[in-house]
Order: C-alpha cells, then structure tokens, then sequence
C-alpha cells in the first residue's frame, strides 16, 4: 500500500511538473511575441521619423540652392553655403541609416533596407540619391569658392528635389509602412495562435491533469480524515487512561507523603524516649570507668564509649532530618556575635583534629549576625565535623568574608576535594562518596544533608568549590547586622 501511494504520488508530480511546463513554455512564447510586435511597431515609427526628416531636408536644400543663386553679399553666400552644408550632411546620414550603410557612430538602422527600392530597377533610389548629394557637394565647393552655383545644375537640383526624388523618398516610407504591417499583422496573428495554444493546453491539462489530481487529494484527504478520527479517538481513549492512572499516583503519593510524615511526626516527637536507652548506656558507662578495671576491660570500655557515641550521633542525625520534614523545627532568628561560637567550636574539635594530627583555627571576628543561634551552631558544627573527618592531612580553617549585606561563614579543609559530579548529590539524604578508605562506622550520609535543609529553612545560601586533591570550602551566608574586623586567613 505504501508502494503503490508512494508510485501514484511521483506520477502525480511528474504530471504536475509537465503541467507547469506547458504553462511556461506558452508564457515566453506569448512574452516573445509580444516583444517582438512592440519591436516591429518600434521600427515602423523610426523609419517613419527618419525618411521624414529626410524629405523635409531634400526640400531645405532646394531652398538654400535658390537662395544661393540669387545671393550676391559674399557673407551671406558663405552664411547659405554653411547651412546648406550642414543640411547636406543630415541628408546624407539619413539616407545611410534608410539604406543600412551607417556606421556605429551613426546609429543603428531603424529597420532592414528596402533592397528592391535601394538598389534594383533600372533608376535605383540610392543612386539618386548618390547623384543628387554629389551635386549639393559641387554648390557647396562652388560657394565656398565665393562663385554662384552653376545654374542649369542649380535647376536640376531643385527640379529633382521637389519632384522625383521627393516622390521616390515618399514611395521608400509607404513600401516601409506597408512591411511593418505585414510583420506586425503576422505577429499579431501568431500571438492569437499562441494565446489559443495556451488556451487548450489549459483545457487539456485540467481534464487529464488536474482533474486525477484533484481526485487524489481529494482521496487522501478523506484518508487523513480517517486517519485523524481514529487518532482522536485513541487520544480520548488515553487521556481516559492518563488521568485514571494520574488519580492512582496521586493518591498514592498522597499516601506515602501522609506515612512519611507520619514517620517523621512519630520520631519528632518519640525522640525523648529515643534517647533514654542512650542516656542510660552513658550513666552506666561512667560508673564502669569509677570501678576498677583490667587492661582488656579498659580497652572494652573506651571500644563500647565509640559505639555509644556512634549511635548518639545517628540518631539525633536520623531525628534531627524527622524534626524539619514534619516541620517542628521553628527558627527563631536573633542578632548573634559570632566569635564566641567559632571560639567554642574550635575549643569542642580541636582534640578531634589533634589525634588526626590536622591544625583547627577558626579566624577571629568581631561581627554579628541574624540568625537561629541553635540552627546556626548546627550547620557549622556539621560543616566542621565533615571537613576533619574526610582530611588526611593539613588542617581546618574557618573565616569570614563580607560581600553586600551578608557575612560568609567559610570552612576551608585541605582533604581529597570533591568530583564535579558529585557536588550536588552529597546534599542528599544517605548519599556518602565511595572511598576505600572511608569508615562507615562515623555516619549514613545525613550530615550535609541536615546542614542543606536547615540552610534553606534559614534562608542562607550555601555554596560549595573544590579542587580535587587540594581540598573543600563550604560557605554560608549569613545576614550581617555589624562589619567585621578578621584577621588574615591561613591554615
């Protein structure tokens, strides 16, 4: 079936093409005749212009001969012998142009020359003519000579161009009219043939052309519409489906959204009675290190302390991330002087960093913030927490710098750095970087993603660079309420 509509649509063009063809083919043909009767008209009127001017300067030389006849002043016979030289020149050049023997300077002649006229018979014009601009030229020498013109040629020149040679010129115009007629008639007519060619190829191209055409397309279109219904309706058919299979995933996410926070209520609010099997291992973990204690008890003991804060620090990162899903958490935002907490964060981790042999500085600054002291304490706990345990060598430094109206709170760390492609995934929640040497005992991947979450309930920015192999800075902004004075920033 595609064969078939894919043959009948070539057929279709190549008719189409021949059709077009045709058309063009009668066009130029209509274009060139009537081109060519505009140019016949053309050259009738030039023709009709030129021997005009001709007669009318065989009559001008005529009079200027009688006058130089009569003329005794020298000047005025010099004046009449300068006219009738010009006049003789014109004649001449015109009856060059009529007989087509005048040059590219002289333009080029107005039509193809009467030769039966010109040059046949047994008294031909252009020998007339020849005879009679000769004997003009024999007056003119005469007069410039300061002599009278000769009057028995001075008649003869008179007498033949009032008379013979005027009838001659006037029969050269009627045998030239009578030819552009003649052409302009068979032009004429070949274009009324041309016009009804077009007019029939026409006829016939609607009847065995466009006509089948028509009826393809008509066809087709029938098929299209066809073809349109059925999709229309499968389209309603599934949309149906879309929106029956919508109506499911909406309820069903509705679900899961009302059990995830229903979870995330469940731990807010049991987190309480979460942590007093913890608070009860720590209690008895003191009165164990009162006691006395064997070598291996010792060790077991500080083994069991790491395990208690291992599993502290887990689930107050598994109820801290329930606490802002359910939306328990509340900032309350207050202006904070933030060197006492960078000063009691460097005091907390500074042991930390020492048994890893990594320097901790925190910069000292004189300014004061807006933020959710708590909040704010967390996100840079987390941040510092994160940069020494992921560092090997080096140290941990934290500064501030000052751009518009925020302080950015910025932890350097000189660790392995972060790829590109995980720049974004580590602020998800359970996503760690797979290193061999990474100890899955310190964490499930929850604490840049707290620190992500309470940014955003805050309102600050956060922002992470890094260069693989040189190392980490996060950055928070935070609102600035006083400038700061900081020292300069060194690891």
């Amino acid at each position: 079936m595609i064969s078939t509509g894919t043959n009948t649509a070539r057929w279709m063009t190549v008719r189409y093409a021949l059709a077009l063809t045709l058309i063009a083919l009668g066009t130029v043909a209509g274009f060139v005749m009537t081109e060519g009767v505009i140019g016949q008209h053309e050259r009738m009127l030039e023709v009709v212009n030129v021997s005009g001017r001709q007669r009318m300067l065989s009559q001008r030389t005529a009079l200027l001969v009688e006058r130089l006849k009569t003329a005794n002043d020298p000047a005025v016979r010099s004046d009449l012998a300068r006219q009738l030289a010009q006049t003789t020149d014109m004649f001449e050049a015109a009856h060059r142009r009529l007989s087509g023997r005048a040059g590219p300077e002289e333009g080029r002649p107005p039509g193809p020359p009467a030769d039966g006229l010109f040059h046949g018979g047994s008294d031909p014009l252009d020998r007339v003519v020849t005879a009679h601009i000769a004997a003009l030229r024999r007056v003119i020498a005469a007069a410039a000579a300061g002599q009278p013109p000769d009057p028995a040629e001075a008649e003869r020149i008179t007498s033949q161009a009032l008379g013979p040679l005027l009838e001659r010129l006037e029969e050269m115009v009627a045998l030239y009219q009578e030819e552009g007629e003649a052409g302009f008639h068979t032009l004429h007519r070949l274009g009324l043939a041309a016009l009804l060619i077009t007019l029939l190829l026409l006829v016939v191209e609607a009847l065995a052309i466009f006509r089948p055409m028509t009826r393809q397309v008509r066809r087709q279109l029938t098929e299209i519409l066809r073809m349109a219904e059925t999709i229309e309706r499968a389209n309603a058919t599934l949309e149906q489906q879309v929106r029956e299979r919508t109506a499911e995933l909406h309820a069903a996410k509705s679900a899961a959204e009302q059990a995830h926070l229903a979870k995330s209520r469940f731990l807010a609010h049991a987190s309480h009675d979460l942590q007093q099997p913890l608070q009860a291992i720590g209690m008895f973990t003191g009165l164990l290190e009162r006691q006395p204690q064997s070598a291996k008890a010792a060790v077991l003991l500080t083994d069991l302390k790491a395990a208690q804060r291992s599993m502290r620090d887990l689930l107050n990162a598994i109820l801290d991330i329930s606490k802002l899903e359910s939306g328990a958490v509340t900032p309350k935002p207050a202006d904070l002087p933030l060197s006492p907490l960078l000063d009691q964060l460097e005091a907390e981790f500074a042991g930390l960093a020492e048994a890893k042999g990594l320097r901790l500085r925190a910069v000292p600054t004189d300014a004061v913030v807006r933020s959710d002291p708590a909040l704010l304490e967390r996100i840079l706990r987390n941040l510092i927490a994160n940069a020494i345990r992921y560092t090997e060598t080096g140290g941990v430094l934290v500064g501030c710098r000052t751009r518009g109206d925020r302080l950015w709170i910025e932890v350097y760390d000189t660790g392995r750095g972060i790829a590109e492609p995980d720049r974004k995934r580590i602020f998800q929640e359970f996503v760690q970087l797979d290193r061999a040497d990474r100890d899955r005992s310190e964490g499930i991947g929850l604490g840049l993603a707290i620190v992500d979450r309470l940014a955003r309930l805050l309102e600050h920015p956060l922002t992470v660079r890094s260069v693989e192999g040189r190392g980490t800075v996060f950055t928070v902004g935070v609102p600035l309420v006083r400038e700061i004075v900081a020292a300069p920033a060194t690891i």
